[in-house]
């Protein structure tokens, strides 16, 4: 009697499954592999907390942030008229961030120098509020409006301590202007009167 013919296709379909089992541990040994490297190379789950270096001057901020792992960098100077000139003003990433080993800090400077600004030209030209709404746009401080008699909220001048300033005069960002306008009374107008006039009436009046 003749022995039975082994199944060639079983056995093909064995060696398949074992060569994807073998494929599969390979790729999961991999995976362990490169995951255990990167965790590493990256330092996974390790970071620092950003300190605090507002208000401090800028190469000491720079200092505190170096000593801490961290890199720093001046990304722009703005005026701060509470803080010393050449103190840190803002920060980013804020204080308390976390942060790999190495992040750059950007810092925000203060410059020391007041920027200028041009008056508007909004003397007799806008009413009370159009006026208040431009100048603050413009980073002026107002003072409580001065009423003189004249159209109701008319803007007819604008005053920088004592003096009337024009349009495109410059003065410092946050300046206190006072704002002159009308109490819609009427502007009382006196003529004058010739004084010649006046000698004579008395003169004749009095017999002379």
């Amino acid at each position: 009697m003749a022995e039975p013919k082994p199944n060639k296709k079983g056995y093909n379909l064995l060696r398949l499954l074992i060569h994807l089992a073998l494929m599969f541990i390979i790729l999961i040994v991999i995976l362990l592999f490169v995951f255990r490297w990167m965790k590493t190379y990256t330092r996974y789950g390790q970071y620092i907390i950003v300190p605090s270096v507002t208000g401090m001057i800028q190469e000491d901020a720079m200092s505190a942030l170096e000593a801490g792992n961290l890199k720093s960098e001046v990304a722009d100077f703005n005026f701060d008229r509470i803080m010393e000139p050449g103190a840190v003003i803002k920060q980013q990433p804020k204080a308390g961030a976390h942060v790999k080993e190495g992040r750059t800090v950007y810092l925000t400077v203060n410059s020391g120098k007041e920027p200028l600004r041009a008056v508007p030209d909004v003397a007799d030209n806008s009413s009370l509020r159009a006026a208040e709404s431009i100048l603050r746009t413009e980073g002026f401080r107002l003072t409580e409006p001065v009423r003189v008699d004249g159209d109701l909220d008319w803007v007819y001048e604008i005053r920088y301590g004592n003096s009337v300033v024009k349009e495109g005069t410059e003065l410092p960002q946050g300046a206190l202007l006072t704002i002159v306008v009308g109490n819609g009374n009427p502007v009382v107008e006196i003529e004058e009167v010739d004084s010649t006039i006046i000698i004579e009436y008395d003169f004749f009046d009095n017999g002379l």
